[in-house]
């Protein structure tokens, strides 16, 4: 009987496959934000013409819509990041939380620009909504990308909400690339063009990201 019980151990570990080390969820945010500031530096490094962030520092709309994206960015990186660590629930939710607030803080902000102001006031330029969310979706691939590689090296309770929290994380970081590059201010592109990103990203691609991920997890 004991001799039976050892094959059987040896065998199982014998099937085991290696364990991947995983890196801290502070080592991982680090190199999150590091790959974004490089993307942000190429991206302002890029552009022909002055952004003007001195004057669009002014506008109490953008800073809004600017620090309820950031705050949207940072509390759904920390959020997607900790669904793939076990025992880390609480502040997975608690970030997502935080990045839901920021952004509706964000949208919030700009409807009362839009209020405000009225929309003939201040409009913006034909197809600008457009490019501005197209930069946005590009530029949220990278984050994403990374994001992923944490995903699938843990282990993920929820692979769905996981995958919807690493979709709106990398969103508004997108976003926020095409915020601090664009010279645009009228509250209604703001909303259109820039906050739209981690949205529409997170509806369009929370299913088939969560089939990724359970696939790549094995």
């Amino acid at each position: 009987m004991s001799s039976a019980s050892d094959r059987l151990i040896t065998d199982l570990v014998e099937d085991l496959q290696p364990v991947r080390p995983q890196p801290r969820l502070r080592q991982a945010f680090a190199i999150v934000l590091t790959c974004w500031v490089a993307l942000l530096g190429v991206v302002l490094w890029s552009e022909k013409g002055d952004i003007g962030i001195g004057s669009i520092l002014n506008n109490r709309v953008y800073l809004a819509s600017f620090l309820g994206l950031l705050v949207a960015s940072l509390g759904g990186t920390v959020s997607a990041l900790a669904a793939g660590v076990p025992g880390r629930e609480r502040l997975e939710l608690g970030g997502m939380a935080v990045s839901l607030v920021g952004l509706l803080a964000a949208a919030v902000a700009c409807v009362v620009g839009i209020s405000a102001h009225g929309l003939p006031a201040t409009p913006s330029p034909p197809g600008a909504d457009l490019m501005c969310f197209r930069t946005g979706a590009l530029s949220s691939l990278l984050p994403a990308g990374v994001i992923l590689s944490f995903l699938v090296r843990g282990w993920a309770a929820h692979p769905v909400r996981a995958a919807m929290i690493a979709l709106f994380a990398s969103g508004a970081l997108g976003a926020l690339i095409v915020h601090v590059g664009c010279g645009l201010v009228a509250p209604r592109h703001l909303l259109v063009g820039h906050l739209s990103v981690p949205i529409v990203l997170t509806l369009l691609g929370v299913y088939p990201l969560a089939v990724l991920v359970r696939r790549l997890r094995g």
